[in-house]
């Protein structure tokens, strides 16, 4: 074997060895390659398939607690303005065992419109009694209301003295004005609904803030006592029951 017949075969076993080790490289190289591609994919179908929708939920979920305090805020506000509507009843004892006066008062910030007014009779058992009250406007002579109030506002001196008068109703409603002039605030009120009641057709169906309407009933039995429900609505169009006894339960819903 010649020198040159050596380097030839030792060139090509070389360029041989070569050959078969590229497609190794570059095996490898496509493999990495590969690997990167399905990490990209499975990264891609994390991002889209577990953190965008879990992170819109998220958000969701933020958005949606934010109502809902906005709205708790909103009905707290709501149902302080509604149970600021209050029904009521007292005993006029200056008319007789009889009679009653019911109230309805308005000391919320708005206007309240009254829808509707039931006014029932109780036994003493706290069992309902069917025509046990009705309404009694203007069923006692006006000189006698008037008559009955001064005596309440200023009993004595001045009860026969209005019992035998032949005023008109302005003489008796300045002599009232002058004697519940000294008394204290709240049993001055109290007289002033009672003779406001009695003379009352109606009941007044709108209320601005701050004030109220009254309304004389009577018993058919003294051992009754009155149960108020009212219907009514507040500016905001919501509407409302309550009773004289319980707290106000919206009826729109």
């Amino acid at each position: 074997m010649t020198a040159l017949a050596f380097v030839g075969r030792t060139t090509a076993q070389g360029a041989s060895d070569f050959v078969d080790q590229l497609p190794l490289w570059l095996q490898e190289t496509q493999a990495i390659s590969a690997v990167a591609t399905t990490l990209g994919v499975l990264i891609a179908l994390y991002v889209a398939v577990v953190r965008e929708p879990r992170k819109a939920g998220e958000e969701r979920q933020r958005h949606q607690a934010q109502i809902d305090a906005l709205r708790r805020v909103h009905w707290k506000r709501v149902a302080a303005q509604a149970r600021k509507v209050v029904p009521s009843c007292a005993r006029t004892p200056m008319f007789g065992d009889l009679w009653w006066t019911v109230r309805i008062d308005n000391t919320s910030n708005a206007v309240t419109t009254i829808l509707a007014v039931e006014v029932e009779a109780i036994d003493a058992n706290g069992i309902e009694v069917p025509d046990g009250c009705r309404q009694a406007n203007n069923t006692m002579p006006v000189g006698q209301a008037f008559d009955r109030s001064v005596q309440a506002a200023q009993p004595g001196s001045l009860a026969g003295g209005f019992q035998q008068s032949t005023f008109d109703e302005m003489t008796f409603a300045g002599a009232w004005q002058r004697q519940s002039g000294r008394l204290p605030p709240a049993l001055k009120q109290a007289l002033r609904d009672a003779l406001v009641g009695h003379f009352a057709v109606e009941w007044q169906r709108t209320l601005p803030p701050n004030q109220h309407t009254v309304m004389a009933y009577t018993t058919t039995k003294s051992d009754y006592s009155l149960r108020v429900t009212i219907e009514y609505e507040d500016h905001a169009g919501y509407q409302w029951r309550r009773t004289d006894s319980c707290q106000p339960k919206r009826v729109d819903t």
